[in-house]
């Protein structure tokens, strides 16, 4: 009775330990009806990180250079509401900072800035990384990426907030700097 105590005491201690061993992921198979696509352009070296704004964009036409054109113009759109959004959250979170109260013609002139710096900078686009295929049905399909550098984009700022009469007489340059940094900084976590 002893020994068959034992054996079944090894066994599960063996059972127990090779269960435990590593935590590996199940590998979930597709259904038979469908298939897994590659999309291009789609790592973690296409996202926006703390130096860059990066989008990736794609377009279809039968002419080559359309399709290049469409993906290019949309890319560039993306960009500058990437730009636009964050220098908007940047002013608020400044004004917030700044503990000032700002009306809404304060307000709109920072949302008209904002979207002058997105228009500016969009010269600035750098092409990380560009495909072209043609499909079976003879269209080709263009993918980009473009990307955009942060410190750009800051220094534009900053330099239309100095110049500008109406903002710069409450304007506190360090603690701007010190708000967009931050902004620039939760892309590193």
């Amino acid at each position: 009775m002893k020994k068959i105590f034992l054996a079944v005491l090894a066994f599960a201690a063996v059972g127990t330990m090779t269960s435990c061993s590593s935590a590996k992921k199940a590998q979930v198979a597709a259904p038979s009806n469908m298939v897994e696509e590659v999309v291009p352009l789609s790592g973690a070296a296409y996202h926006s990180d703390a130096d860059y704004y990066r989008a990736v964009q794609n377009a279809v036409s039968s002419d080559r250079s359309m399709a290049q054109k469409m993906a290019m113009q949309n890319c560039r759109q993306e960009l500058a509401a990437n730009v636009q959004a964050d220098i908007e959250l940047v002013i608020e979170n400044y004004a917030k900072a700044q503990k000032t109260f700002y009306g809404e013609d304060v307000k709109s002139h920072y949302q008209e800035l904002a979207y002058t710096v997105a228009q500016q900078r969009l010269y600035d686009v750098q092409v990380v990384d560009e495909k072209m295929y043609k499909e079976e049905n003879g269209n080709f399909r263009y993918y980009v990426c473009l990307q955009i550098p942060k410190k750009s984009i800051e220094e534009a700022t900053i330099a239309l907030m100095e110049n500008d009469e109406k903002l710069n007489l409450e304007f506190d340059l360090e603690m701007f700097k010190q708000v967009f940094e931050q902004k620039l900084a939760d892309f590193e976590r």
